[in-house]
């Protein structure tokens, strides 16, 4: 496991498909399970411990806030003479909490782990690969789909001379669950929503009191005062042992909880309550962990930099947080990936960077993304088939053909995206179909991707292969792209160079599919996938065309006297070399002019000042703007070093896009748009879209 050097920022371990998430780990701020938000909660944690009579010490993560009523709400004013405090509370006992300098993190891509005098909190939050509903049966669904992760606590009291009391808790819970349960759980919840829970035992014991966590260090037996918000799992260490305590931690969403699209929660086809999902965590640990392990052991053994397997690490917990798994009414699975902080569902130009993480572990949800895209997303514009942005905001399904995000008459954020969103859903469908379809998904939906195909060829106006017809959609506006917050140089769909290797990528990507995945073909689809490849040979005269010498670099747009560079200039490389088509990333093969001007483009602009930021030395996307985005800095650095063949000092900037998130984005964690000079958030925070760096880890194998 990989240490974090600095300690103090935000990380959050997702429950896959819940829409949940445990957020901790930002020094003096709150931590703690959220349901249905990926913003961390301003409530505490409670984790430490006290020796004897001692000052207790924390893991700091418990702010001096308080959550629901207290004492002084149930009493009128005190007769004189009364005593001050009421006999039923806890003296209290100041504490302290350790500083980041006595506290050791270290990350693992199953979850990370914190240490501090003698205790050690371990949480373990991703298990590997997700089964698919259509083929597994109940059990395997309820184990590898549990809404549950889990917190290990250890005590190391070996050398203590007296008993040792810690203490796991959280603010915002109202039930204790030994209740329930008749003893079987102890632990506690907040009513059916979210809780955590251990098994019973000699030397834990459920604490329950306003101020729960001074009356849980005080060794002594405490009622439980069920009209508080807080509670504490207290344990007791005798001196000279060492004990540890596996703590559940789950969620459960009962009824419907979407709007435009009527849903419920796909667990709660599987499980009856958060009882049931506690006890089956508790009762399944053992297999959890043996997935966890297995998982780290491939990871450890990684020649991946530290630095790298820290930032895989948290993107894969943050993209956990954003996933959610559905069922509708009709019993159909419906998996969505929301936004991050933004919240959209199923952004299509997210889809199609997340889909090297889905392939490695969840491919089935690949091919419902798409199918679920078609339907609800899917329209006609005066070009053709096209698809919106996303399909909704907030669990609230737009109709189709609408997104929550596009907007008429504009010509930057929120305006229309259709052509690149096109382009996106043809490469998730590409990258399925080589990389995970046995044949059946592509024969249903051939027509559907001719389709689309046709349309991406109908924007060409004037036959350079490259984009230059907006959507009648804009009504006098102009298209953008996913880097809808930048300037033109990345912004600006029409004339633009990143979009144009993007969709020569597209091209030549069907044509490679078409080649190795579609049988019987038609004579139209013959001849549209000779259309194709004519196109992305026209595509690569253009952007050859386009070279300033003597410096090798190609203007970010051809039009305006644009004169950005860009590095994602090399972006759409890729989708060829995940779609069986290696030979047209060479520099040998039939656009091989393509990729030696790819190649001096990079070599011109991956030098300081220019796309390495002058003060940072990050990468910087664009030389016009210092937003750049983390998600993308992974994928064009995995084609700068499988392409190019890079690995010298301008493509490992690993400890410097590492600070950006630990330091400049510590208050939000995984945060994707970021200064360029120090990393600070400029958007997109808690964002699932980083976990395109599983391509460091897992690549999908070409199937040649």
């Amino acid at each position: 496991m990989p240490v974090v050097r600095e300690n103090d920022y935000y990380s959050l371990h997702g429950i896959w498909g819940a829409s949940a998430t445990l957020a901790l780990g930002r020094i003096g701020k709150g931590a703690g399970m959220v349901v249905g938000d990926v913003q961390p909660p301003h409530r505490a944690m409670f984790v430490g411990y006290r020796e004897g009579s001692g000052r207790p010490v924390l893991l700091p993560f418990a702010p001096d806030v308080k959550v629901g009523l207290g004492t002084e709400a149930y009493q009128a004013e005190p007769p004189e003479g009364a005593p001050e405090k009421p006999p039923f509370l806890p003296d209290f006992i100041p504490f302290s909490c350790f500083s980041g300098a006595e506290m050791i993190r270290s990350v693992s891509l199953s979850g990370e782990r914190w240490e501090a005098g003698r205790v050690s909190l371990e949480i373990t939050s991703f298990f590997g690969s997700i089964p698919d509903p259509a083929r597994a049966n109940r059990t395997e669904l309820r184990s590898g789909m549990r809404p549950a992760i889990y917190a290990t606590i250890s005590f190391d009291n070996t050398d203590g001379k007296e008993i040792l009391t810690g203490v796991f808790g959280m603010q915002g819970i109202r039930r204790p669950l030994s209740d329930a349960s008749g003893g079987k759980m102890l632990g506690f919840a907040q009513v059916n929503s979210w809780g955590f829970a251990t098994e019973p035992a000699d030397d834990v014991d459920e604490v329950m009191n306003w101020i729960s966590l001074f009356a849980s260090m005080s060794g002594k037996k405490e009622y439980l005062r069920r009209l508080a918000a807080e509670g504490c799992l207290r344990f007791s260490v005798p001196a000279g042992e060492k004990r540890s305590y596996c703590i559940a931690l789950g969620v459960f969403r009962d009824g419907i909880v979407t709007a435009g699209l009527k849903t419920r929660a796909f667990h709660t086809s599987l499980f009856r309550d958060l009882d049931d999902v506690l006890a089956d965590a508790l009762a399944g640990k053992e297999k959890a962990f043996e997935a966890a392990r297995a998982l780290d052991a491939e990871f450890d053994a990684s020649d991946m930099s530290p630095e790298r397997k820290i930032l895989l690490a948290n993107a894969v917990h943050s993209y956990n947080a954003s996933t959610e798994l559905l069922i509708t009414e009709t019993g159909e699975p419906v998996f969505v990936v929301n936004e991050g902080e933004y919240q959209m569902m199923n952004t299509l130009d997210l889809t199609v960077d997340q889909v090297f993480h889905e392939l490695k572990f969840s491919p089935w949800t690949v091919a419902n993304e798409l199918d679920f895209l078609y339907s609800r997303s899917s329209y006609n514009d005066a070009y053709g088939l096209a698809f919106t942005h996303d399909q909704g905001v907030g669990d609230c399904f737009t109709p189709q053909g609408i997104s929550s995000y596009e907007l008429p008459r504009l010509s930057g954020c929120f305006s229309q995206m259709t052509y690149e969103e096109t382009l996106n859903w043809i490469l998730t469908a590409c990258l399925y179909a080589h990389n995970a379809d046995n044949g059946s998904w592509i024969a249903r939906n051939r027509e559907v991707l001719t389709q689309s195909v046709e349309s991406i060829l109908a924007r060409d106006g004037n036959g350079d292969g490259l984009m230059d017809l907006d959507s009648d959609r804009c009504d006098g506006g102009s298209e953008i792209t996913t880097y809808d917050s930048l300037d033109a140089s990345l912004g600006q769909t029409r004339n633009n160079l990143y979009i144009a290797i993007k969709a020569w990528g597209t091209l030549v990507s069907f044509a490679a599919v078409f080649d190795r995945h579609l049988s019987n073909a038609t004579a139209a689809e013959t001849a549209l996938a000779k259309k194709a490849r004519e196109s992305a040979t026209a595509i690569m005269n253009t952007v050859i065309s386009r070279v300033k010498e003597p410096d090798g670099y190609i203007p970010a747009v051809f039009e305006g006297g644009n004169d950005s560079k860009i590095i994602p200039a090399v972006e759409g490389l890729i989708y060829p070399l995940f779609c069986g088509d290696p030979e047209a990333v060479s520099r040998t093969g039939p656009y091989a002019k393509l990729i030696a001007a790819l190649g001096r483009h990079l070599d011109a602009v991956l030098v300081p000042g220019v796309c390495l930021d002058a003060e940072s030395c990050g990468w910087k996307l664009s030389s016009t703007s210092r937003n750049t985005w983390m998600s993308k800095i992974f994928i064009n650095q995995y084609v700068a070093e499988h392409v190019f063949g890079l690995s010298d000092e301008r493509v490992t900037r690993d400890a410097v896009h590492l600070g950006w998130q630990c330091n400049g984005s510590a208050d939000w964690g995984p945060t994707d748009q970021v200064a360029s000079t120090n990393g600070k958030d400029l958007g997109s925070r808690l964002y699932p879209r980083l976990v395109s760096a599983i391509l460091w880890l897992y690549p999908p194998s070409p199937r040649q």
